[in-house]
């Protein structure tokens, strides 16, 4: 009797080591550092909107202003896009605005994610 429990504590310890690893590394992947972006906006694209204001989501086109380069990021619902002191929705975006952006890398996902944007007219 004491030979099965002592393999049933091994046993439950191996799991908890296991999943307290697990959860370690899960957490590690996202503690990426967010990668600035400036320049102006080619397209905008919406995939969907929800009912409340801020609940869009799309893509814009962004070419970097530092090398002339294109990159694509992502907005999420509920992503902050600030224009001077007010707050802004991705369809107040329009073509041309000039933007700094601070995207991040999630894994899984094809896109940067942005996660601050500020836009000047």
């Amino acid at each position: 009797m004491k030979r099965i429990g002592t393999r049933l504590v091994l046993l439950l310890c191996t799991v908890l080591s296991l999943a307290v690893a697990s959860s370690a590394m899960a957490g590690a992947s996202y503690s990426q550092k967010a990668q600035p972006y400036e320049g102006q906006i080619k397209s905008i694209k919406i995939d969907k909107c929800g009912m409340q204001p801020g609940s869009c989501e799309g893509s814009i086109v962004l070419a970097k202003s530092s090398n002339k380069e294109e990159v694509t990021l992502a907005i999420k619902p509920g992503t902050w896009l600030k224009r001077g002191d007010q707050f802004i929705t991705i369809d107040e975006l329009g073509v041309g605005n000039y933007v700094k952006a601070e995207a991040v890398q999630l894994p899984g996902q094809p896109l940067q994610q942005i996660s601050i944007l500020s836009s000047e007219g």
